[in-house]
C-alpha cells in the first residue's frame, strides 16, 4: 500500500535553514583539510615512520571510543542554568567550536627543529595530544549542533528541504577546504602548512558566525525542551555502560552507523590519498588538487537539485540511500586507473554526484532511527546517539591510517619523500608502491563501501510505513 505524503507547516525560515546548514560548511572546511593532509604532513613532510603515524592515530581512536558517546551522553544529562533563556545546546556550541579551530592550528605547529628519527617519540607525542585536543573539542560543538535536527525539522518534507539546503552547504564546505588550503602550501616547505592553518582559523571564523543563527534553538524548541525536562524528572536516567549498550545493541541504530561508517570510510581513504595522488600519479603541484575539487564541488551542485527532487517524490529513504551508495561504488572506480589531471577531473566530477547523494540521505535516514528510538524508550537523548555516530566518524579516520601503514608497507613507499623523483630514487619498488596509492584511493574505498551497502540493504527495516507510523505515536507521546 503507498504511503500518502504529509501535509506539514514549516517551523523554519529558508534563511534559518541555510544558517544551521552553515555548521556543515564550517565543519568540513576544517574536517576537509585536516582529512587531506595530517597525514601527507607528518608522513611525507616531517618524516615520520607511516607506523608510527598509524600508532598515533590508533591511539586517537581509542580515545574517541570514549570521548564521543561520553561527551552525548553528558549533554543529555547535563541542566545548566542558561537553558531557558539559551537553549540546551547552542550555548556548548559556541563554547566548543573556537577553541577547536586554534586546537586544528596546533596540529601543524609541530617543532621543525625535531629530526624524524631521533625526536620520532617527541614529534609522535605532539602529533597524539594535539589530535586529542582536536577530537575532544570538536565533539563538544559538533554533537550538540547535530543532535538539534530531528527536534528542529519535525516533518519529514522539512527535513528532507533542511538536509538538501546542508548538503549543498556541507559539500561547499569540503570543496572549499581542499581548494582553498593548497593555495598556501609548497611541496617540501613544511612551514607553508602553519600559513595553510592560520588561513583555515580566520575563514573559519566567519562561517562560524554566520552559523549562530541557525544552531540557536528557537524559542518553540526551548520550550518542548522545559516541558521534556519536567516529564524527564521522573524517568530513570541510566549509568553511561548502560546507555552505551543500549546503543550499541540497538540493531536499527548500528546497521545505520555501519552503513554510515562505509561512506565516511571510504572518503577518508580518497581525501587522505589525494595529494599522494596528485604528487606520485599526476605529478602535479599542491595547487592541482584544488582545481580538481573544485570539479567535486560542481558534481555535487549538479546532483543535488535531482537529489532533492528525486528524494521528495519516492519518499524512502532506505531506497534512496541504496541508490546513492551504489552511485558511489561506480565513481569510485574510474580512480583506480586515473593517469592524467583531465581523467582525474572527470573522475572527481563523477565523485561528487555520488557523495552529494550520501550526505543528501544520511541526515534523514538518521532522523527516522532516532524516531524509532524515541518510541521504543519513551525519551528523547539525539545526543547521545550521534555520540556514538560521532565516534564512527573519528574511527574512519584511523581506519585510514592504518590501511595507509599496512599499503605503504607491503609495496615499499618510503617516508619523507617529496617527489615523483625522489620515489623513483628511494622506493625499492617504486611501480608497487604507485599500485598501492591507487588501491588505498579507490579499489579498498570501493569494496568498504559495496560490503555496507548490502549490509545496509538485508537488515534494515525502517519503511515508509513504519516511518509514517512512527510520526504519528510521536505526537501522541508529546516527542
Amino acid at each position: 500500500m503507498a504511503v500518502q505524503k504529509e501535509k506539514e507547516s514549516r517551523e523554519n525560515s529558508i534563511p534559518i535553514m541555510i544558517s544551521y546548514g552553515a555548521y556543515q560548511t564550517f565543519s568540513q572546511w576544517i574536517t576537509g583539510a585536516f582529512g587531506l593532509y595530517v597525514f601527507f604532513f607528518y608522513e611525507v613532510e616531517i618524516g615520520l615512520n607511516v607506523g608510527i603515524a598509524a600508532i598515533a592515530l590508533t591511539i586517537y581512536s581509542i580515545w574517541n571510543a570514549v570521548n564521543d558517546p561520553l561527551i552525548g551522553y553528558l549533554m543529555e544529562r547535563i541542566n545548566m542554568p542558561w537553558e531557558k533563556r539559551w537553549g540546551k545546546r547552542f550555548p556548548w556550541v559556541f563554547l566548543g567550536a573556537i577553541p577547536w579551530l586554534f586546537s586544528y592550528l596546533a596540529i601543524f605547529f609541530v617543532p621543525l627543529t625535531w629530526h624524524p628519527v631521533n625526536d620520532q617519540w617527541l614529534i609522535f607525542t605532539w602529533f597524539l595530544l594535539t589530535l586529542i585536543l582536536y577530537d575532544t573539542l570538536f565533539t563538544l560543538w559538533n554533537v550538540n549542533a547535530t543532535a538539534q535536527y530531528p527536534d528542529k525539522f519535525k516533518g519529514s518534507s522539512e527535513r528532507r528541504l533542511a538536509t538538501g539546503i546542508g548538503t549543498l552547504m556541507g559539500m561547499i564546505g569540503i570543496a572549499v577546504g581542499s581548494i582553498v588550503p593548497p593555495m598556501f602550501i609548497d611541496t617540501g616547505f613544511p612551514e607553508t602548512y602553519r600559513i595553510m592553518a592560520w588561513a583555515g582559523v580566520g575563514i573559519g571564523l566567519i562561517l562560524f558566525f554566520f552559523m549562530l543563527p541557525g544552531t540557536r534553538e528557537n524559542p518553540k524548541m526551548r520550550a518542548r525542551y522545559q516541558e521534556y525536562k519536567e516529564v524527564a524528572r521522573d524517568l530513570d536516567h541510566e549509568p553511561f555502560f548502560k546507555t552505551a549498550k543500549k546503543a550499541i545493541t540497538d540493531r536499527r541504530f548500528m546497521i545505520k552507523v555501519i552503513y554510515f561508517f562505509g561512506y565516511q570510510g571510504a572518503v577518508a581513504l580518497l581525501s587522505a590519498s589525494g595529494p599522494y595522488m596528485i604528487t606520485y600519479v599526476i605529478q602535479g603541484d599542491a595547487g592541482t588538487l584544488g582545481i580538481l575539487m573544485a570539479f567535486m564541488l560542481i558534481g555535487a551542485l549538479v546532483s543535488m537539485p535531482i537529489w532533492t527532487i528525486i528524494g521528495q517524490k519516492v519518499n524512502n529513504n532506505k531506497r534512496m540511500s541504496l541508490v546513492a551508495g551504489i552511485v558511489m561504488v561506480l565513481t569510485f572506480l574510474p580512480m583506480f586507473f586515473v593517469n592524467d589531471f583531465l581523467f582525474f577531473m572527470i573522475a572527481l566530477f563523477l565523485f561528487g554526484i555520488g557523495l552529494g547523494g550520501q550526505w543528501f540521505m544520511d541526515p534523514p535516514t538518521m532522523g527516522d532511527v532516532l524516531d524509532d528510538v524515541a518510541i521504543r524508550s519513551g525519551k528523547r537523548e539525539a545526543a547521545i546517539y550521534y555520540g556514538y555516530q560521532a565516534f564512527f566518524i573519528r574511527l574512519s579516520g584511523s581506519f585510514q591510517a592504518l590501511i595507509f601503514a599496512l599499503v605503504h608497507i607491503l609495496t615499499g613507499f618510503p617516508a619523507g619523500v617529496t617527489s615523483y623523483v625522489e620515489l623513483q630514487a628511494q622506493s625499492p619498488t617504486p611501480d608497487l608502491a604507485l599500485l598501492g596509492i591507487r588501491v588505498h584511493a579507490a579499489l579498498i574505498p570501493a569494496i568498504l563501501v559495496l560490503i555496507t551497502i548490502f549490509i545496509f540493504w538485508k537488515w534494515y527495516d525502517l519503511t515508509p510505513e513504519i516511518v509514517a507510523a512512527n510520526k504519528e505515536k510521536l505526537k501522541e507521546l508529546g516527542l
